[in-house]
């Protein structure tokens, strides 16, 4: 995944960079709560000893995006799958009714959910710090 952004600021190897979300990014929210925000502003590595003003290309591996979606959205869709067909297969094999189970399956999936980013949100300081998750500057773009 690529992207264009200015840089605003250097802080040791690290650039404060701002970009333009683009259309194409939808409105998951992801970057920003928003359509009426289109900016971002993001830290990247500068590999390139871009300075403030600069236009750069910043770039995050497309096997590392796909992981960290993973990560914040595959793991808790496993857990809302698991706690919803786990509790209700397994109140079903207890005796319980069809109302009931679906209850409790239903407890049981959004608790797992909430678990699940949780746990995410507690791993995210080692996540963060991980060097495959961060964006980095990769060239210089000359107007």
């Amino acid at each position: 995944m690529k992207e264009i952004g200015k840089i605003l600021e250097i802080n040791d190897e690290m650039a404060k960079i701002l970009i333009t979300r683009h259309t194409a990014c939808g409105d998951c929210g992801a970057c920003q709560v928003g359509r009426e925000n289109l900016n971002m502003i993001l830290s990247a590595e500068n590999t390139v000893k871009g300075k403030p003003g600069d236009r750069v290309e910043i770039e995050l591996k497309t096997e590392n995006f796909l992981s960290a979606s993973f990560i914040m959205y595959g793991i808790p869709l496993l857990g809302l799958i698991i706690g919803l067909s786990g509790a209700y297969y397994g109140a079903k094999a207890v005796g319980y009714d069809e109302n009931p189970a679906q209850v409790l399956a239903a407890v049981a999936g959004l608790a797992l959910l909430a678990l699940s980013y949780l746990g995410i949100k507690l791993k995210e300081s080692k996540i963060r710090s991980m060097s495959k998750f961060k964006p980095v500057v990769v060239r210089i773009i000359n107007d």
